[in-house]
Order: C-alpha cells, then sequence, then structure tokens
C-alpha cells in the first residue's frame, strides 16, 4: 500500500486500506472495517460517499484503524480538513501545508551530492532505473535515451550514482534506486544545477523537431504583468509542481522517463526604468 503522503483524498487512503485487508483476507468486508473502526456500516459508506463529514470525534478512531503515526495522522487530519473547509483563504492555506508535508517526504539531495547534476543523464538513468528490471546492460540503458548515448556514457553515470548512494547493486534483483523520490528543495545555489537547467532546456527545443506531437505537450504564454501577480505565478507553479510530484508518486505502472520544464522570465525592462536583474541602458 502507497505511503498516506500519496493520497490527496482521504476516502481513496480507506477505501485502500480496506482492499490492503481484503487482498490478505478475503471475507474482509467494509463492513468488517466498520465493525473496528466502531461505528455502524452505514455511517462508513456515507464517509467514503461524501454525504458525512468526519468529526472531531470520529478521527481519532479512524486514525487507530488505520495504524497512523504522528505525522501520517496529522496529515490525514489535513486531508479532512481540506474536504470541509468552505472559506477560500483557509482552504488555500490548508493546501499548502498539504503541499508543505508531501515535500518533506522527498530525500533532500545534499549540496556535496551535486554532481548528479552535472549531466543531464545522470538524473534521467536514476529515473530510467526505477523502469528496467534488472537495469544492469549499460548497451540496453543507452539505446533507450532520447537521443542515444553511448554505453561508456552510461558506464560513468552508473558509477556516479553507486558513488553518490542513489543506486545499489542486488545479488537477485540487479541494479536498484535507493532513493524513490529526490528533490534540491526550494532554495539551491549550485553550478551544476544552472548547468542542468540549461541542458534541460536546450532538450526541450530539441524535442519539438522530434518527438512527434502526440508524445509531447508544449505550450506557451507571453503576458504584462506586476511585481505582485508575477509572485502569484510563481505560487502557481509551484503548486502545479507538487501537484505532478503526486502523480508520480500514485503512478504504481510508469513506463517511460519525462522531462518537464516550468520557465517564466522577463522579456522586457520596465519603462519607468526600475531594473532589477538587467540593464536599461
Amino acid at each position: 500500500m502507497n505511503s498516506i503522503f500519496t493520497y490527496s483524498d482521504f476516502r481513496e487512503y480507506i477505501r485502500a486500506a480496506v482492499k490492503e485487508k481484503r487482498y490478505k483476507n478475503p471475507r474482509y468486508s467494509y463492513r468488517c472495517a466498520a465493525s473496528r473502526i466502531g461505528i455502524r456500516s452505514g455511517t462508513l459508506t456515507r464517509i467514503l460517499n461524501g454525504s458525512r463529514h468526519v468529526g472531531p470525534e470520529l478521527l481519532p478512531k479512524l486514525i487507530d484503524y488505520l495504524g497512523l503515526k504522528r505525522r501520517e495522522a496529522e496529515y490525514f487530519s489535513l486531508l479532512i480538513g481540506f474536504d470541509s473547509i468552505k472559506d477560500e483563504n483557509r482552504r488555500r492555506q490548508c493546501y499548502r501545508d498539504l503541499l508543505r508535508m508531501r515535500s518533506e517526504r522527498n530525500t533532500l539531495i545534499p549540496e556535496e551530492n551535486h554532481q548528479f547534476f552535472e549531466q543531464w543523464y545522470h538524473v534521467a538513468l536514476f529515473e530510467l532505473m526505477r523502469i528496467v528490471k534488472k537495469g544492469d546492460d549499460p548497451a540496453r540503458l543507452s539505446s533507450l535515451f532520447i537521443p542515444p548515448l553511448s554505453e561508456s556514457k552510461i558506464r560513468k553515470a552508473m558509477e556516479v550514482l553507486r558513488r553518490l548512494g542513489y543506486i545499489r547493486q542486488d545479488s537477485e534483483k540487479g541494479t536498484l534506486t535507493t532513493e524513490p523520490f529526490l528533490t534540491t528543495g526550494d532554495t539551491w545555489e549550485s553550478v551544476a544545477i544552472h548547468a542542468f537547467q540549461v541542458a534541460v532546456s536546450e532538450l526541450a527545443a530539441k524535442a519539438l523537431d522530434t518527438i512527434p506531437k502526440e508524445e509531447r505537450d508544449f505550450s506557451t504564454l507571453t503576458m504584462a504583468l506586476s511585481a505582485e501577480a508575477f509572485e502569484k505565478v510563481r505560487e502557481v507553479v509551484k503548486r502545479a509542481r507538487a501537484e505532478i510530484a503526486v502523480i508520480e508518486r500514485e503512478c504504481s505502472d510508469p513506463q517511460r522517463v519525462y522531462q518537464i520544464n516550468f520557465q517564466c522570465f522577463p522579456l522586457t525592462f520596465r519603462p519607468d526604468g526600475e531594473q532589477k536583474g538587467g540593464r536599461n541602458d
């Protein structure tokens, strides 16, 4: 069963918990679950179909039934709160709290490991190793990249990932990733990461010509914004990144490695002459 931090709907998590128990015991039912929680089966049905809210008296019972630890219980409580909050400002704040807790579950890449980003294919290979079973064959791995890479680059990249501790060798299963999800966090200052972002931007430009339209999604917006509006756009992009990360966590059968870029940058200077990070001469 997936971690609760991959869920955005508390009802789906309850259903998944019951499904897992049913997998172990085919006779297990929602009636059994309701009895274990200490409520009527009809009450559980109404909770799961959205016609009944989870009140403060029921919340501890659900947490106990699901066996949630402190941070998991806090996240579960936020999911329930988010579902019932009507005030838009409070709802946005609750959503930000959910995203924060989700991001805390990612493994932070320390600065000394930023060699991971020195070549774009280091990151892509890490993701590919999550898909390919017994991914020990550099020739096969190199042929899966677009564009294809040399075997020597794949061998060197695998050595980097091993040295950084992001892949390991298993006697039965071959090469495995050691961390499911990696992140640099929201604040970083690294030449390697800057170079990585330049490289994947160049890959995106090439993909316009090399990848069929039905296998990619490119869209652009050009607009006039104030500094305040720009900050709101950055928040939207941040939330979108977090939501896409949740989709990845919930994907149980990945088939390809995708690169998703978000880019927002100025095309003009300010007419009033107050420039920031540029010249107007």
